[in-house]
């Protein structure tokens, strides 16, 4: 029984490397990106749920954690 080459699968692997920029680069490249990211006028909207959220969370720890800290003492 013939022994295999322990690299017989990757020997087409350097035509699937790919060297350089692409189309999905090329804002990258020209600088459209900071154009874009900086012209922003607006602020981002805010999350208000996650807001609530975490507002809820700090009254119900502070409800909690006394509650546990007194039964542990």
């Amino acid at each position: 029984m013939p022994e295999a080459e322990p690299y017989d699968d990757y020997e087409d692997e350097e035509d699937d490397v790919l060297l350089g920029p692409d189309e999905r680069d090329r804002d990258l490249l020209d600088g459209s990106w900071e154009q874009e990211y900086y012209a922003r006028s607006q602020r981002a909207p805010r999350d208000w749920n996650a807001i609530a959220v975490g507002i809820a969370l700090l009254l119900v720890m502070g409800m909690i954690l006394p509650t546990i800290l007194f039964a542990l003492r």
